[in-house]
């Protein structure tokens, strides 16, 4: 067989398997994302009594994450750090967590469908 013939056949192969390394790659991606995000907003955010800190939590699912403050006797207090009051400072956490653990995400993803696909 020629070299153009295997080169085709293997492009044709990571054509084929290209739907499962981008879902593969995906759910990897937003695991790290959701864990990196949860760490950093765990070290940003003030610590009084740690009660905040220890409600921040990540929620992943195959085609999404979410990172935040889910228990309901922190909800309210969780906002008032993040965006302050009429008589407290804000001292965000989150928004910077996000976008902190963000900022590589597009290559994160680039390089994890080219590892998936070089399987």
């Amino acid at each position: 067989m020629s070299r153009f013939l295997l080169g085709l056949d293997t492009a044709l192969s990571r054509v084929r398997r290209m739907p499962q390394a981008a879902r593969s790659a995906r759910t990897e991606v937003l695991d790290n994302w959701a864990e990196d995000t949860k760490g950093l907003a765990k070290s940003y955010v003030p610590e009084r009594t740690g009660n905040l800190m220890n409600a921040i939590e990540d929620r992943k699912y195959e085609d999404a994450a979410y990172v935040g403050v889910y228990q309901p006797d922190q909800l309210e207090y969780a906002q008032f750090v993040e965006k302050g009051t009429s008589s407290m400072e804000e001292q965000p956490y989150l928004v910077p967590a996000f976008e902190a653990a963000s900022a590589g995400i597009a290559r994160e993803f680039r390089d994890t469908i080219r590892r998936y696909l070089e399987v």
